[in-house]
């Protein structure tokens, strides 16, 4: 049977004058990663003597305390995606997501119609022993999540052991219990130890759920130094039935990995309070937008911003414990601008036992509005939330303070974005009669202003089906839909471009276009293949997204209000622009660095002009995910935890970027 892989719109009718049209829009799962590594032999295999890195109890992971790298102290290798976009309800700030991409975001070849291994998460070596009593390895899981595509029920994610001296055996695997995408409400788990056995979980819906499992690890072949564990996805793949369109599926999130002794089968609950979501963002619509809009236009403060003279923050919290646990919160805000950072309590409160809830906080309006120039080009605030005075499970202390604390930082550029710059789907028209399709996006301009590019998003394909030419397009606003009257930009013979994962590609207008109050940008296709274009599913602005199959209606997208098309307007006053990863902006010095490739040590060459200034660095990784900003104390940075890889250094001076360079971590 063909694996259902996607969330297809329905299909756009024509007038009955015109003939029938069988363009469709899509949506393809899809997500990134910061790292390529090649999948695990998952056959039985002898480990070696002599283990200086074997850890000991408790072992205890739930991918708070690094984004987007695992903890290179408690994992072997790298090939799952550690984030908090994927995860829905996530328990704790940070999943650690399975998939079938590799670093470069493309499908694993080796994958095929049948069940095959693709991503692996192995534990470093862990120091048991026979006398060990009461050891057990728990954890949490979701299929799908966030993204658009289930597991079926010939895939799984499944749990291995190695015990030293054996090899892997296999304890425990899940998968869905049947193939209806949008109504499956049960997993079937297979426990192979300590005994065999099925057990059948249902849920009203088993993709917006975290389910807990607990294996204790009894048989003296484990208990042994050198004894291991990994976590596998076995996925498969069906032929692309349209260009363009196949992308990632089968995919599985992980979180609350706990390997101790003097546990009991019952012990799936922690004696902890978490942030499950950190704030996500300041602006009630947009993501990112100019600060010179925002500060020179009243209506775009009061729209966007404010409520009266306050800024409402919201961020949820669990309770992993077994009662009812009182928590404090701080929150801290700092500007790029050096301003002094403000704090501010939220107070006290309750959580039930076993729940997650949100809650809101107020901020003070004037520091946001008061603090950078109204001319900024770019301007960041970091908000920061700190959860505390609540009981802990005192054997997990140091591990669990990572996840009391959430930072988001809210960025103004000089363009206008929903998105916040992760892709979880590619969007794209295809079929017959799709090559004329139009797709739009609405932004609104607080200001008069120039229009001088647009940067896409586009995911890559298999076979770079999505290589097509296309249509650049900006139009004017007539009655709340795109004015083919009076478009005010058409440029056509453009291509994709994937420049690296989560890569936006600027297109340059050649001519500059002015705009004020409601404008829309998007495409006009050339081709029936998909172009698949970035899709974010954890913002969902409404009325934003709008289609057309034909020369002279317009209608909501299918899939408007269900995340954002990461096609962002720019109104940038330079000309230097760059195809950039998100997260980066244009820079204006290339850095000289070395050595490059480097293992420990890297040492910037600053120029003279910049010694001694107050520089902040930032390492930002190819998935556009910032693994490291610290102000820059010398010029030799010690880089030698970071997992192999291509990184992008950042040097910047206040709100401005100073320097850039490109390095790759042996």
């Amino acid at each position: 049977m063909m694996k259902i892989r996607y969330i297809v719109g329905l299909l756009l009718a024509v007038a009955a004058v015109a003939p029938a049209v069988q363009a469709q829009e899509a949506l393809q799962g899809l997500f990134v990663r910061p790292k390529s590594a090649a999948p695990a032999s998952h056959a039985a295999q002898p480990l070696a003597l002599g283990l200086p890195d074997t850890l000991e109890l408790p072992f205890f992971d739930d991918f708070s305390r690094q984004h987007s790298i695992l903890n290179p102290q408690k994992w072997a290798d790298n090939m799952v995606f550690v984030n908090d976009d994927y995860g829905v309800n996530p328990l704790t700030t940070g999943v650690a997501t399975f998939d079938i991409l590799d670093g470069n975001g493309h499908v694993y070849k080796h994958i095929t119609s049948s069940p095959t291994a693709a991503d692996t998460l192995t534990s470093k070596p862990i120091n048991l022993h026979p006398s060990d009593i009461g050891v057990y390895l728990s954890f949490a899981y979701q299929p799908k999540g966030m993204s658009d595509d289930i597991p079926e029920n010939v895939d799984s994610l499944t749990l291995q052991l190695f015990a030293p001296g054996w090899g892997w055996i296999s304890a425990w695997h899940a998968s869905p219990d049947t193939f209806l995408v949008d109504s499956v409400k049960a997993l079937k788990e297979k426990y192979f130890l300590p005994t065999s056995h099925e057990k059948i979980v249902l849920a009203e819906d088993i993709t917006t759920k975290f389910f807990k499992v607990i294996i204790g690890i009894t048989d003296t072949i484990f208990l042994q130094p050198g004894f291991r564990f990994r976590f596998i996805n076995y996925a498969t793949r069906s032929g692309a039935e349209v260009l363009g369109k196949l992308g990632n599926c089968d995919i599985w999130n992980l979180d609350l990995v706990y390997l101790d002794k003097n546990r009991t089968a019952a012990d799936t609950m922690l004696a902890d309070v978490a942030i499950s979501r950190p704030v996500r963002r300041l602006l009630k619509e947009y993501h990112t937008m100019p600060w010179r809009h925002l500060k020179g236009s009243p209506t775009a403060q009061q729209t966007q911003l404010a409520n009266g003279t306050i800024v409402t923050v919201t961020y949820s919290l669990s309770n992993l414990g077994a009662s009812t646990s009182g928590f404090r919160t701080n929150f801290e805000v700092s500007c790029s601008e050096k301003a002094a950072p403000i704090q501010t309590s939220g107070g006290g409160n309750n959580i039930q036992a076993d729940t997650t809830r949100p809650y809101t906080f107020n901020l003070p309006l004037s520091y946001f509005l008061n603090t950078p120039p109204a001319n900024a080009d770019s301007v960041t605030f970091d908000v920061k939330t700190i959860i505390f005075d609540y009981a802990i499970n005192p054997s997990l202390a140091a591990e669990l303070q990572a996840n009391d604390t959430g930072v988001f930082r809210q960025t103004f550029h000089t363009y206008y974005a929903y998105d916040d710059g992760t892709a979880e789907n590619g969007f794209g028209i295809f079929g017959a009669n799709a090559a004329n399709a139009k797709v739009a996006v609405k932004y609104f301009s607080y200001l008069r202003d120039t229009l001088s590019g647009v940067y896409i998003c586009f995911n890559s394909t298999q076979d770079s089906g999505n290589l097509q030419p296309f249509k650049l397009a900006v139009w004017s606003d007539k009655g709340g839909q795109p004015n083919d009257d009076n478009m005010l930009y058409l440029e056509p013979n453009l291509t994709p471009q994937f420049d690296s994962l989560n890569a936006f590609t600027y297109y340059k207008l050649t001519r500059p276009v002015v705009v004020e109050g409601a404008f829309y940008v998007g495409w006009v296709q050339q081709a029936s293949a998909m172009l698949n274009v970035g899709f974010d599913r954890n913002n969902r602005p409404a009325n934003t997204m709008l289609v057309s199959t034909n020369s002279y209606t317009w209608q909501r997208s299918a899939f408007d209000g269900q995340g954002a098309l990461m096609v962002r307007p720019s109104f940038a006053r330079r000309s230097d622009y760059l195809s950039t990863p998100v997260r980066r902006q244009e820079y204006s010095l290339n850095l000289s660095v070395y050595p490059n490739p480097v293992h420990d040590e890297l040492t910037l060459n600053l120029p003279d002009d910049l010694r001694g200034a107050p520089l902040t660095l930032d390492i930002i990784s190819l998935a556009g995910q910032r693994v490291y900003c610290e102000p820059l104390a010398s010029n030799v940075v010690n880089v030698s935890r970071l997992p192999q890889g291509v990184y992008f250094i950042r040097l910047s001076r206040g709100a401005k970027n100073v320097g850039y360079a490109k390095i790759v971590k042996n």
